[in-house]
């Protein structure tokens, strides 16, 4: 998990950040209307946390009952709810996930000025 956890944080960076620059003169367009910086920020931070947090919380359930069934299948025994350090682990690879979104953000202001609107 900890390898595969910068590759996981590279990749999301990357696609916040080329989600932006494909929609940069519609951003742009907006800005110029009068639509607040931090409005757009808003837009693209949910549009990125929310189905980051519901497949986090559909992949937690899936692998409990996967583990639950495959202990009851295969060696008849119950599953124990896991230590904390485990949670700890899922809520740090969620706080550094929700970084690296935030982390991005500051993009949305380069990319969405006049400029963008008229050379776009």
């Amino acid at each position: 998990m900890l390898a595969s956890l910068p590759i996981a944080g590279c990749s999301l960076a990357v696609s916040v950040a080329g989600g932006l620059s494909d929609r940069k003169r519609p951003f742009s367009m907006l800005r110029l209307t009068g639509v607040r910086l931090r409005t757009l920020r808003r837009v693209v931070a949910l549009e990125t946390v929310v189905p980051l947090l519901a497949v986090a919380v559909v992949a937690l359930g899936m692998g409990f009952l996967v583990a639950h069934l495959f202990l009851r299948a295969q060696l008849g025994y119950t599953l124990l709810p896991p230590d904390g350090s485990f949670y700890l682990m899922v809520a740090g690879g969620l706080a550094v996930s929700l970084g690296i979104v935030a982390s991005t953000l500051p993009l949305l202001r380069r990319l969405t000025g006049p400029e963008a609107a008229r050379n776009g």
